[in-house]
């Protein structure tokens, strides 16, 4: 056994004597659980003290971020070997959360899955090249889902991808996001379905609960729940492996947290101590607010009107993008392809180039990011469909990307016929439908010139009293969207 080897067993002893002295303490106490169902937001928001950095200090921090527009999504871990069935059935819901949907207790999940997770040589570099000619700025990928397994080389479990694989994928992943000149961002569970001392019982019966494999168990069915569960012992793996990704794979540009429900957020889960521990160590570093309730992923413009900064730098409206922006809100739409994040070789509802491309356009003009998911299979290929959106989406970037990095939400109402974004001294006119009479009426004051962004050909432009007359082509030139950049005319 090498010396690193030795060094990871001898932390795992000490770490399992810990646990186990932690376990035989009192079942640590959960939040309290409300008298009547009421939607998330109506209940308290958590205390919590106001962010201490200037207004300048943290734009600096998300200048990039807010540049970047586009960023890749990964759902990768054992779940992915399952495809969306359990023995042969098709389970409904999404694929990630089939241990869950199936109600498979943890260690036959485990036995049954690890076997099936053999990533294939090179399968960091394919993603991070796909990833780059989609003209995505960032990878975000799953260091750990709900499931609890570790991608990286953990020293607190041995449900690792080190002790499953022998490889850290970690490493491997965000080795070649850099190779490539993305900015990597992991993605990282604070519910955990295999660790022992989670405690799923308190969580599964609060007014809003979290998800588990056996919340609807009794003691007869695991009766040894009692004396395992004990919240400040998982807390502690938590914070442990969190440390580790933060302080031994150099630059983290983002951390994305997921995902809390009031009664099981924020102090749940030690979160000040969190996110002091991560700035330490990554000072650059961007994080979400999925350490408390964001109403993401049912309430997307909720999830704005709610945000609070001391909650995190941005927030994740989920699956649906806002009717519209806010402004002083940083914000990023995560989607699927398909209608699942995991690997689901059942789920063929696949979202068209043309429709992908006009949601990252519309999540452009309202002042948000985009976050495209794949679902790799359990060996880290991609699936076809996918891999052939993402080239399509590229080559549209390509002739147009300057229509989308670095913008700014619309300065004008919406328009019927598309979206616009701006820059500080133009806009973009981004045409999905031409209206019948070929002519965009822009409630806009001055002269202006127009061309089409790709390719450059002008663009007639006149007033009618105070509107800006811009004339189409009689065919749009991209079915998709054809770009259109306004400028000021030269004096």
């Amino acid at each position: 056994m090498s010396f690193t080897r030795r060094r990871r067993s001898i932390h795992r002893m000490l770490h399992r004597a810990a646990l186990s002295a932690a376990l035989l303490g009192a079942l640590s106490a959960t939040c309290g659980i409300a008298a009547a169902a009421r939607p998330a937001a109506d209940a308290p928001a958590p205390a919590v003290a106001a962010p201490s950095e200037s207004q300048a200090a943290f734009d600096a921090r998300m200048r990039w971020w807010r540049e970047a527009r586009f960023g890749m999504f990964v759902h990768w871990g054992l779940y992915s070997g399952a495809a969306g069935r359990w023995n042969g059935e098709p389970i409904k819901g999404s694929a990630e959360w089939i241990q869950r949907n199936a109600h498979v207790p943890t260690d036959e999940y485990a036995r049954q899955m690890l076997p099936l997770f053999k990533p294939k040589p090179g399968f960091a570099r394919e993603w991070a090249r796909l990833a780059k000619d989609a003209g995505a700025k960032y990878l975000v990928f799953t260091s750990k889902h709900h499931e609890g397994f570790a991608l990286h080389d953990s020293a607190v479990t041995r449900f690792d991808a080190k002790d499953a694989v022998d490889r850290d994928l970690v490493r491997e992943i965000v080795d070649a996001a850099r190779a490539e000149g993305l900015k990597v961002g992991l993605y990282h569970s604070v519910i955990d379905w295999h660790h022992p001392a989670y405690p799923y019982r308190d969580f599964a019966r609060l007014e809003h609960p979290l998800p588990h494999p056996l919340e609807k168990t009794t003691d007869r069915d695991d009766p040894g729940y009692a004396q395992r569960a004990n919240l400040k012992a998982y807390q502690d793996f938590l914070q442990a492996q969190v440390r580790e990704l933060v302080e031994q794979y150099g630059p983290i540009d983002v951390l994305w947290w997921d995902y809390s429900n009031p009664g099981a957020e924020g102090e749940t889960w030690r979160a000040a101590e969190l996110m002091t521990m991560v700035r330490a160590a990554q000072p650059g570093i961007v994080m979400n607010n999925r350490l408390y309730r964001s109403l993401g992923y049912d309430d997307p413009q909720g999830s704005l009107r709610w945000f609070d900064r001391a909650h995190g730098d941005f927030t994740t409206p989920e699956q649906a993008i806002p009717a519209q922006g806010m402004a002083g809100v940083d914000w990023e739409a995560c989607m699927t392809m398909n209608g699942t994040w995991g690997y689901s070789a059942l789920d063929d509802q696949w979202k068209s180039t043309r429709e992908l491309v006009r949601n990252l356009v519309d999540t452009a003009s309202k002042g948000g990011n985009f976050l495209l998911n794949i679902g790799p299979e359990a060996d880290g290929s991609v699936p076809t469909a996918s891999a052939t959106r993402l080239e399509q989406i590229g080559a549209w970037l390509r002739r147009n990307g300057e229509s989308v990095y670095a913008t700014q939400a619309s300065p004008l109402d919406a328009v019927a016929w598309g979206r616009i974004t701006a820059k500080p001294d133009r806009m973009y006119l981004h045409v999905f439908e031409r209206p019948a009479d070929g002519r965009l009426r822009l409630d806009i004051d001055g002269a202006r010139r127009a061309r089409l962004l790709d390719g450059g050909s002008a663009l007639t432009t006149r007033r009618e009293g105070r509107q800006l007359i811009v004339e189409l082509p009689k065919q749009l030139p991209d079915a998709i969207d054809t770009v259109i950049e306004l400028l000021p005319t030269e004096s």
